[in-house]
């Protein structure tokens, strides 16, 4: 499973990244930014790249006017994205980003079972923190309030369950 930082969004990114206020505020601004320039944020060198250029002399003039971002907080933002990085997290953010509801294509009028293997991915806590965090917020976000069905549409069913909730970070216990 894929997705793109855009898609990802400056929330759940600054809950992953473990930012303040303030941080996520600025990473809210760079985000904000890269949309009003029609570029696409796909991965997290694209990320880097932004941030770096936003607070370079070449770049920090395009925030001027709104705020800007201060050195140390771009600082503290690259720092987050190394440490994400160094989990395996370029493995999850890009393209092609995966569509939630293909989760919900029936065949023959029948219900298909997808299995997520996680094994390696709780390994790295700030990254499996980062995709049951997109998954559920897609999952909020995508599918409508329908009220008591004759069937489920989607059923998840987490084997030892215990474990995603064992030093789990405050972001997604929120």
């Amino acid at each position: 499973m894929r997705t793109s930082v855009t898609d990802f969004g400056p929330i759940l990114m600054s809950k992953v990244l473990g930012l303040n206020e303030t941080q996520e505020s600025a990473l809210s601004l760079i985000f904000s930014w890269a949309d009003s320039q029609g570029l696409a944020l796909i991965d997290l060198a694209d990320l880097r790249a932004t941030v770096a250029y936003l607070t370079s002399e070449e770049g920090k003039g395009e925030l001027a006017g709104i705020g800007g971002v201060s050195p140390a907080t771009a600082g503290v933002i690259l720092r987050e994205i190394s440490a994400l990085q160094a989990q395996g997290a370029d493995a999850f953010f890009g393209e092609p980003a995966f569509d939630i509801l293909d989760f919900l294509q029936p065949r023959d009028g029948r219900g298909v079972i997808h299995i997520l293997e996680a094994e390696r991915l709780m390994r790295s806590p700030k990254l499996y923190t980062t995709f049951l965090l997109y998954l559920l917020s897609e999952l909020f976000e995508r599918l409508p309030e329908v009220g008591d069905l004759d069937r489920p549409r989607l059923v998840f069913f987490f084997d030892e369950a215990h474990l995603l909730f064992n030093g789990i970070a405050p972001s997604l216990l929120e």
